[in-house]
Parts: structure tokens; sequence; C-alpha cells
């Protein structure tokens, strides 16, 4: 006990020390401006730890590196004897230097404890995941020896799981290769859809992290289906909210051998213009069936808040023909329900619409909660719910009507008939002994 307090000791008085030319600086210019005969009120003392090193004004000294390299070393050894205590502070082999320099930052000594204590953390949480990253490792060595020491003592042949097997064992990377190479053939000889990615300025934060999922969603669609689209990302500016969040789900986008179209440039100067159909929902003219000679278009873009025409206008200002879905005319839309669709659903109608030109089993993409079903058949399905219900309650079979006709008295509505009683030898009905007691009748029985 004494040789920490000795240690603490020894550590306040370096705190003292550090602080003494600045008490002694502010005391030269307190004379300095007195014998210039300014009458201005002398400054107060400054505690180096009191306040962050970049908040400093110019009134006082800026700290030398000398000083810095000295305040380091007591915080040091202040975090140190903590340590050494047993409080909630790291040892300081894991402290790295963007640590001390946020460190040298602090006002106040709470505000180290409270940082320190937040490392303490993620020390404490690194060491329980390398105990447990050992436990594992000894269980899988042990394991594998176990299955070792059985393959060795057993003669015939096991078949299962790890063992022989009849079958070839496909992994999650021979998948995810195939489904690339579909895209890459896909680039070849499939349609191309573009996704317009220009409309980041017109969304906030929130909007714009769920176009970046939608579009995250499209590419992922887009590559299990058997018949893909050859998409193209265009106006996609890395550094702008919506890139930069679609670059987190898909870390992977800018390998050479990652099978996606991200242009900076714009659709009009990548394709014929007389090709390109813009899919805006503000526009007149129906889509009324699927060319593959045209390049369709859809922008990328969430508007929750701002529902203006912003597709219809940048279709106009660059001159290109305009289509919508006909979703009034095959589907009718329930009350308070908005007609807006999300990037992956509008991917998903294309693909059906262009497998199947059927416009019914392409707009099943859209959510049922928002269509109202059709009056007939709803009408039908009741009927028919109803019809097999009064069927349930009422199932009679009337085959074995037919084959009672010598004597009807037999027969019943539901089942053939089973009779009651029945006659057995030995029941005979005998008025002198009912009624009687269980003592007569075990007599007369013996």
């Amino acid at each position: 006990m004494l040789k920490h307090f000795a240690r603490w000791r020894l550590g306040s008085q370096l705190l003292k020390g550090s602080a003494a030319p600045v008490r002694q600086a502010s005391k030269t210019s307190g004379a300095e401006n007195s014998l210039a005969g300014k009458e201005e009120p002398q400054k107060k003392f400054v505690n180096p730890f009191s306040q962050p090193a970049p908040a400093l004004s110019n009134d006082t000294i800026s700290e030398t590196k000398e000083e810095r390299d000295k305040r380091l070393k007591v915080l040091q050894l202040e975090a140190d004897i903590a340590h050494q205590e047993g409080r909630r502070v790291p040892a300081l082999e894991f402290f790295k230097d963007h640590h001390w320099e946020h460190v040298l930052t602090l006002p106040t000594k709470s505000a180290r404890i409270k940082y320190f204590a937040y490392l303490w953390q993620i020390e404490m949480k690194k060491e329980a995941d390398q105990r447990k990253k050992a436990v594992r490792a000894e269980e899988t060595e042990r394991r594998v020896a176990e299955m070792r020491k059985e393959r060795a003592e057993n003669t015939h042949i096991i078949y299962g799981l790890g063992h022989t097997s009849l079958f070839l064992r496909i992994y999650d990377t021979t998948i995810n290769h195939w489904q690339n190479n579909r895209l890459t053939r896909a680039m070849q000889f499939a349609p191309k859809m573009v996704l317009d990615c220009s409309y980041d300025e017109h969304m906030n934060n929130r909007e714009a992290t769920y176009a970046a999922k939608q579009l995250m969603l499209c590419f992922a669609e887009n590559r299990m289906n058997d018949e893909p689209f050859d998409l193209h990302y265009c106006n996609a500016q890395m550094d702008s909210r919506c890139m930069q969040s679609f670059q987190r789900y898909i870390p992977t986008i800018h390998n050479p051998e990652f099978p996606i179209n991200l242009h900076s440039k714009c659709f009009t100067e990548l394709f014929p213009k007389q090709n390109l159909v813009y899919l805006t929902p503000h526009c007149r003219e129906d889509l009324v069936t699927y060319n593959p000679d045209d390049i369709y278009i859809v922008g990328a873009m969430v508007d929750t808040m701002n529902n203006e025409p912003l597709s219809l206008a940048k279709a106009k200002r660059l001159g290109l023909r305009m289509a919508r879905l006909p979703l009034d005319r095959y589907l009718q839309w329930g009350s308070g329900s908005g007609k807006s669709l999300t990037l992956n659903q509008m991917i998903n109608i294309m693909l059906d619409l262009k497998k199947t030109g059927d416009w019914d089993a392409a707009l099943k993409h859209v959510p049922r909660r928002k269509v109202v079903q059709n009056e007939f058949q709803h009408r039908r399905e009741k009927d028919h719910w109803s019809t097999g219900t009064r069927a349930r309650k009422l199932n009679i079979r009337i085959d074995h009507l037919l084959d009672f006709d010598e004597d009807r008295r037999q027969a019943t509505s539901f089942a053939t008939p089973q009779k009651v009683r029945q006659r057995r030898e030995g029941l005979e009905f005998q008025l002198d002994t009912w009624a009687t007691g269980k003592q007569k009748k075990k007599q007369r029985q013996n």
C-alpha cells in the first residue's frame, strides 16, 4: 500500500512540476504589463489537464513538444498505477498512439477515467474472444483426433457426412461462382436494364440508406433468376451517400472479377438514345408489352417524403420515351395505400414480364396489402368455401339406401345400420328372479 501511495505522490509532484512553467509565465506576463503601466487583471492559473490542447487560446502559451512528452509520461504513469491497483484501466501494452493522442486532449481526470474504462472493456472482450477461440480449437483438435482413431480402427466403409459419400458435396462458394458465371453470360447475351443512381441529392440519409439496400436486393434477386438482366448502375458517384452505403452492403464491387456494371457516366452516353425507355409512374402512357430491344430505365430513388415527378422531368429533359406499369388496369388499389413500388419489386416484375409476357403473373410481386381483390373473385371464393362448409356438415351417404330394398327399416341415412340388441343364450328374462339379491343369485349359480 505504501508503495502505491509513493508512486501516486510522485505522479502528483510531476503534475505540479509540469504546471509550474505555465504559472511562471503568467507571472512574468503580469510583471511586464505592470511595467508598461497598463492596468489589467492578473491571469488565473490554467491547469494544462483542465482543457484540451487544441482549445488553448492565443493568450496562453502554446505547449512545446518537451512539455507534451513530459505530460504524456505523467499520464502513462497514472494509467500504470491505476492498472496495478486493479482499477478498470487496461495495461500499457494495450494502448496505441491514437489512444494517447486522445487522452492528451481530455480536459479532466474523470474524462480520462471514463475513457480508460471504455478501453478496458474492449480489452476484456478481446481476451474473452481469444479464450473462446482457444477452447474451440481444442475441441476441434479433440474431435478430429477421435475421428481419425475411429477411422483407423474401423476397416469397413463408413457412409455419411464427413465420410465416404455417393453424392458430390456442393459448397456455398460453388453456388456463388455459378451465379456469377450466369451474370457474366447475361452481360453478353441478355437484355440490358439501367438503374439511374442520380437522385442522391433529393434524398435524406435514411432514404439514401434504403435506396442502397434496395439496390443490393436488385443485384441479388437478378442474380438468382434463371434468365437475369444485364444490370447497369449509371450515374454512380462513389462519394455519394447512397453509393457509400451500397459499398458497405457489397464490399467486393470494385474487384475486377465481380460481375457488376458501375458507370459514372449517364446512360445516354452508353446506349443508343432511341432504345431507351424511362419507367416513371408520373407519365400517362402504359407499358403494354415487353420489347427485348428496348433498354428500360428505373430511377433509383426512395421518395417517402418527396413525391415530386423528378424522373418525369429528367426523361423530358433528356428527350426519352416514357412508360409506366399498367397497375390500374390489372389491380384495384386499396384506400390509403400508395402506388409506389420498391426497386427490387420493379426488377422482379420486369423479370417475370420478360419471361412470361403475362401481366397477371408479373404483378404478383406487388404486395397484397396494397391491393383489393376483385369483387367477383372474392364472391366466388366465398361461395366455394360456404358450399364446402355445408357439404362437410351434411356428409350423407346414400349408396347403402339402394342395397336394402327388402327391409327398409334396417337402413339409416348415415351408414349401414347396426343391431343394437342381439339375442344371446342364457340371458332370458325371468320374472321370479328379477330384482332379487346378489347372494341369492350367487347361490343359484353355484
